[in-house]
């Protein structure tokens, strides 16, 4: 641009003395303030940011700093059980939120079965999660979208921070590479918990194999003023062994590339490249010859380019498009050794095209009314090689049914899906520190989930929609109020959903997922529901600072047909799995002194369904269990209290590093909360076990250290 005139030069130096001889403080204060107040004033309903800095304090199993067991503290998001992986966010399914790191997909966002999350809390810069209405630059998911970026690594001097604890340690390095212009950050995390087995005295936990570890990278480059390059990956393994005659491997690879570019003072935009991988294989070696390895693989490829154009004060667009390319190898098995008498087999490789294109205005009506209206349509394309069978209309799915097998040649389009996706929301001031909100959000999903079991688990693969499986859709509206008090000593929300989906995919009974050719012969489609409401309060200043959250949340599934075989529960509404209405969350820290500060957390959980046996009878002679609808009862409730004392070193500026220790117990009321439940017949009596991931305390002390 021009030099600036002269009246405008000497402005701006006046302004830069102000600045320094006053200090930045105040600056600094005014930006502080204004994301405070994000809570009220932003326009998209539902979002909770979290700061990765702010939950150091908070007591964690194993001492591990873990930001999305962090966000299931707060309002709307919820795990099905301790040990599981996946997240339920407003009575969805694990499958139906969009975990993205660095724009990439992260499709398993846990390490040991959810015990630890697979992002580094160190390498991570804050998260913001979607659950109410979503930009409409983000598709492919119903409940939710995780954004969550690699903070940039200093261009001026070179940082890094580290952590040892029980189980794992945690080193990240910031190099600059040309100052002021590009940098490196480099982090990795392992555990050392393999030693730590095979160091026990216990015949039967010697032989087990745990064992994880993950790396991250991002490379940023200023190029000049109106051009950044920035290249980010992630590579994440576990390995485990319970038992001795199989091991169980997992990993996730994700590769980003963006380049930023400022046009012009009214325009700016972002062209992002993003690849994303998850297998995992399962090697059998028993005593008998059915030895065999088994292996899964997903991977997407997509090219989004996304843009910002500020009109005015008045009208501020975002618009892009997007395309996505799916490919997923089912599953394969290979026998092992000469021995085994295990047939080698391979599943069809599946292929789908996944495009959008969405446009937005953040519409400024005055003061007190603003308006986000968005409007996404995406594409769905099933694409060939591939044979699709043909069944019979109004007659269940099965091998009786079927009327004509259909060969697609390779790219040749299978079948189509696709509409358009309404984003809106309003935001209106009622007074300067109280809001309303309110959001209609409607959404597609091409991807699912095949899992039988009760959680979701590291061998849960994914089914791309085709002929016979149709897409997810759902609708969701919220209205909420926003009031922050007493300068922003305190943020108060309230705020209700309700959501209908169609097409959420359910099993029949006894269903065989594994290696299936015809998954739709296994499967069933229907609709569900979920509704609740949800209060936080936070206290975000002072000594005493922390949340309370409560949520009353429902989530119902119905699975109807005019044949017997794919009706559920008499086609009534049921709780589905993760059905669980009552959720309490209290979070504290109380800072002593500068150095010192204690914490604690409290978690109360109604539990989660189960179908029970109810009785016996006699079938052709043989006595067989009588089962209860499904999800008819609970397991037990779920309760947890942990504790944590902080001490941080000295503050000295002029020292080599930074020094934090972390000393916390979970679970210090030692409650044995149930994993889950499930029977065993012995001796013709029925028996029922509860299974377990902490029953006793778990104290832990981590060292972490910044330079």
């Amino acid at each position: 641009p021009p030099p600036p005139p002269p009246l405008f030069s000497s402005t701006i130096r006046h302004t830069r003395s102000c600045i320094l001889s006053r200090g930045l403080g105040d600056v600094y204060k005014r930006q502080v303030e204004a994301s405070r107040d994000r809570n009220i004033k932003e326009v998209i309903s539902g979002v909770t940011q979290i700061k990765v800095q702010e939950i150091k304090n908070i007591p964690l199993v194993l001492g591990e700093r873990d930001i999305l067991k962090v966000a299931t503290t707060l309002p709307g998001i919820k795990k099905a059980g301790e040990g599981s992986s996946g997240y339920n966010v407003r009575g969805g399914k694990e499958d139906q939120n969009l975990i993205l790191l660095d724009n990439a997909v992260l499709y398993n966002p846990s390490h040991f079965f959810g015990i630890f999350s697979a992002l580094n809390p160190f390498t991570s810069g804050d998260v913001n999660i979607y659950k109410g209405s979503l930009p409409s630059e983000f598709g492919g998911r119903l409940s939710s979208v995780f954004d969550i970026n690699t903070k940039d690594a200093s261009t001026e001097k070179f940082a890094g921070e580290a952590s040892i604890g029980p189980v794992t340690s945690n080193l990240t390095l910031e190099i600059p590479v040309v100052k002021n212009e590009s940098s490196l950050l480099i982090g990795g995390r392992g555990t050392y918990s393999d030693w730590i087995l095979k160091s026990l005295d216990d015949a039967s936990i010697k032989d087990s194999k745990a064992s994880f570890f993950d790396l991250v990278g991002k490379y940023k480059h200023k190029l000049n003023d109106n051009n950044t390059l920035e290249a980010s990956g992630y590579y994440s393994n576990d390995e485990f062994s319970i038992t001795s005659d199989s091991l169980y491997s997992y990993n996730n690879r994700l590769l980003s590339l963006r380049w930023n570019r400022n046009f012009n003072n009214k325009n700016n935009g972002s062209l992002i490249l993003a690849n994303s991988e998850y297998k995992f294989n399962i090697k059998y070696d028993g005593a008998i010859d059915t030895d065999f390895k088994l292996g899964y693989k997903i991977n997407e490829t997509e090219l989004k380019l996304k843009m910002k154009y500020l009109h005015s004060d008045t009208h501020k667009f975002d618009y892009g498009i997007s395309s996505k390319l799916y490919t997923v190898n089912p599953g394969t098995i290979k026998p092992i050794g000469t021995e085994s008498i295990i047939e080698a087999s391979n599943i069809a490789k599946e292929t789908a095209l996944e495009s959008a294109i969405f446009i937005a205005d953040t519409y400024k009506v005055d003061k007190k009314l603003l308006f986000n209206l968005g409007l996404r349509y995406s594409f769905y394309a099933s694409l060939g090689e591939a044979s699709q069978r043909k069944y019979q209309k109004g007659l269940p799915k099965n091998e009786g049914s079927v009327i004509d097998t259909l060969n697609f040649n390779k790219n040749e389009v299978i079948e189509t899906y696709g509409g358009p996706e309404m984003r809106l929301s309003a935001r209106y001031f009622l007074t300067p520190s109280l809001s309303v909100k309110g959001s209609f959000n409607s959404t597609y999903q091409y991807i699912h989930t095949l899992s039988n079991n009760t959680t979701v688990s590291p061998t849960d693969t994914w089914k791309l929609s085709d002929l016979n499986i149709k897409p997810q859709q759902a609708n969701q509206v919220t209205l909420g109020f926003y009031k922050n008090f007493e300068d922003s000593f305190y943020e108060l929300s309230l705020e209700g959903y309700y959501k209908k989906t169609k097409n959420t995919l359910d099993y029949k009974v006894g269903a065989d997922l594994l290696l299936n050719n015809y998954i739709e012969t296994e499967v069933l489609q229907g609709d569900g529901k979920a509704y609740g409401v949800e209060f936080l309060i936070k206290k975000t200043k002072g000594n005493l600072n922390g949340w309370l959250g409560y949520s009353y949340a429902r989530s119902m599934v119905k699975l109807d047909s005019d044949f017997s075989e794919e009706r559920v529960n008499n086609g009534k509404y049921f709780p589905s799995n993760y059905d669980k209405p009552h959720d309490v969350s209290l979070v504290t820290n109380y800072k002593l002194t500068k150095r010192y500060s204690f914490s604690a957390n409290f978690t109360y959980q109604t539990g989660r369904p189960v179908t029970y046996p109810i009785g016996k009878y006699v079938y052709n002679g043989e006595e067989r269990v009588l089962y209860s609808d499904r999800n008819k009862f609970r397991i037990p409730d779920y309760y947890r209290f942990d504790i944590g004392f902080n001490i941080e070193g000295n503050h000295r500026i002029k020292k080599f590093a930074h020094s934090f220790w972390n000393i916390s117990v979970y679970n210090v009321l030692g409650r044995n909360n149930p994993y889950s439940v499930y029977f065993v017949t012995d001796k013709g009596e029925i028996k029922a076990y509860q299974s377990s991931i902490f029953s006793i305390p778990v104290p832990t002390i981590t060292y972490n250290f910044k330079f």
